[in-house]
């Protein structure tokens, strides 16, 4: 078999490919409600047909329950198979009932384009579909003067309805993967600040391990003192020492507890246990940044889970203005009210242009990792930008009531704002998709228009005879001699509106003629041939009646 078989082979395999399995009760109900209105049309064209219509193309009963029960089977096929229905409903609609097919027609291709993705498999039937009307008027020309009609009639029963349901379901795609982005976004986005609470905790532990080990170690070693005075009697020396092993054993199981919870990455804390902010702040100073440091009210007495919040405020403010505004003036400002404590660090614009965030090391979660942990001293955290630069603002209740464990952490405001980008994203795709949509439908109406416009003035002018040669036709002159002088088009609405006796008489012909043409003020020849010549000439002033001319 050849290359061209083979396509054609991979073509009808993948046209008989099911695109879904076995139907639910949902999809049945729906299927039958759309066949029960898809078959509406085809039982009033068989009322049409009762009443004395004589266009009516169904005129029996047994007509009309084959036709709607090709419709049922077309509706029932149009899940697994959408594109075979819609062609058998097509087929169905040239040769048996035009009229009556038109809604059931319309409804399959919507239903195609939202159900088939295929979209080239929709273009080869339609080029097969062309190529057939090719073949049908090369055999028999006529069929070319209904090409304008067809061709409107296709656009708004078969490509537009298509197009819409094409672009519906791209619509629903496009939103169902747009959405899935955004929530993996969103799912990244909270295991990133996940993954920077707990670090903090894990540096909360830390502290935790720097102040209670100094605190026990000086316990133990006040133990060990008592146990070794000389004046101590012996019950009370073997309690001081228990003391200072139990000490001991709560340093040692302190220190293990806090190295599994650090993070198997982070390195051995370096900066000093006790290091206050001051030292931080003169630390920075001494490694060239422009600092200043500013309070107001007593530090003393502060709560000591919102002191090391504070130096930790302090200390990721500071890294942060020397990371992204090197040479930036900074200062720091430590306030204490009888409300609340406020620590401040602020830094200008920077002098130099700032790193890019793809150079600039470290994870971009030091502010998540700081809320979580002024969240967890009872504070809340605030940062932004403030007079050409960057700010970090802490504030803290004046008691130093730490937040309950079960306290809800940060909002993630930076992936509802992730989601809401994207909502705006998908809504300008869909607006300019919409355009689009409109735009190919002007276009393709446009186009029908031009061919029902062509096709009317070519139907017209092959149709049409000058009054000059009319009036030269005489009466008696054989065909032969006058057919080579005749449009080789009939103007078909007079033949239809012609009732008087001469069609059943004679072989009558009807032109009209150009004047006024393609305005409504014209005339209608006839002219009746009678055993080879021409017996008769006149002149139509309304198609209904008639005036002869000799």
């Amino acid at each position: 078999m050849g290359q061209p078989g083979a396509a054609a082979a991979r073509a009808v395999r993948e046209l008989l490919r099911p695109l879904s399995g076995r139907p639910t009760l949902r999809t049945a109900v729906v299927d039958l409600l759309l066949w029960l209105a898809a078959s509406l049309p085809t039982v009033l064209e068989y009322t049409a047909h009762l009443a004395g219509s004589p266009g009516a193309k169904l005129e029996s009963p047994a007509e009309t329950a084959a036709a709607c029960a090709a419709l049922a089977a077309a509706f029932a096929a149009s899940r697994p198979y959408p594109l075979p229905a819609a062609l058998l409903v097509l087929v169905l609609s040239q040769v048996w009932a035009p009229t009556g097919f038109i809604l059931a027609l319309t409804m399959l291709c919507y239903l195609l384009g939202r159900r088939d993705e295929r979209v080239w498999l929709t273009g080869a039937a339609t080029l097969v579909c062309v190529a057939a009307l090719a073949i049908s008027v090369a055999l028999d020309p006529e069929v070319l003067f209904r090409v304008p009609g067809m061709m409107m009639t296709y656009v708004f029963t078969i490509v537009l309805p298509w197009m819409v349901g094409s672009y519906l379901r791209q619509r629903e795609n496009l939103d169902e993967a747009g959405w899935e982005r955004a929530r993996r976004l969103e799912r990244e986005q909270r295991i990133a600040q996940d993954e920077a609470r707990l670090r903090e905790r894990s540096r909360i532990a830390q502290d935790m391990h720097d102040s209670l080990g100094h605190e026990l170690s000086l316990l133990a070693l006040r133990a060990g003192g008592l146990e070794l005075a000389p004046d101590m009697p012996e019950r009370h020396r073997t309690s001081a020492a228990e003391l200072r092993e139990s000490a001991t054993t709560a340093t040692e199981r302190l220190r293990e507890i806090v190295g599994v919870l650090r993070e198997s990455g982070d390195p051995a804390p370096t900066d000093p246990a006790g290091e206050g902010i001051v030292e931080v702040v003169e630390r920075a100073r001494r490694s060239g940044v422009d600092v200043a440091l500013e309070r107001t009210g007593t530090w003393e007495g502060v709560a000591p889970m919102v002191d090391r919040a504070a130096h930790r405020v302090v200390q990721e403010g500071l890294t942060n203005a020397t990371k992204h505004a090197p040479g930036a003036p900074v200062r720091v400002r430590l306030e204490r009210s009888a409300e609340e404590i406020a620590v401040t660090v602020a830094n200008r614009a920077p002098r130099e242009p700032a790193p890019r965030p793809s150079d600039a090391p470290g994870g971009g979660r030091g502010l998540v990792g700081l809320a979580e942990r002024v969240r967890l001293a009872g504070g809340t955290l605030e940062s932004g930008e403030r007079g050409g630069g960057f700010a970090v603002v802490a504030r803290f209740p004046a008691d130093g009531r730490p937040a309950a464990a079960n306290e809800g952490g940060p909002g993630d405001g930076s992936a509802s704002a992730a989601a809401d980008e994207h909502r705006r994203a998908v809504r300008r795709s869909l607006r300019r998709r919409t355009v689009s949509m409109i735009a190919a439908g002007a276009a393709l109406v446009a186009v029908g228009l031009a061919f029902a416009a062509g096709g009317s003035y070519l139907r017209m002018a092959s149709a049409t005879m000058e009054p000059a040669e009319y009036e030269d036709l005489r009466v008696g002159t054989p065909l032969e001699q006058v057919e080579p002088q005749l449009p080789w088009q009939q103007y078909d609405p007079a033949v239809d509106a012609d009732d008087s006796a001469a069609p059943e008489r004679y072989d009558c012909r009807y032109y009209r003629s150009d004047e006024g043409f393609p305005s409504g003020e014209y005339t209608v020849f006839r002219l009746c041939f009678n055993e080879g010549e021409l017996v008769s000439k006149d002149v139509l002033e309304d198609p209904g009646t008639s005036a002869s001319d000799g």
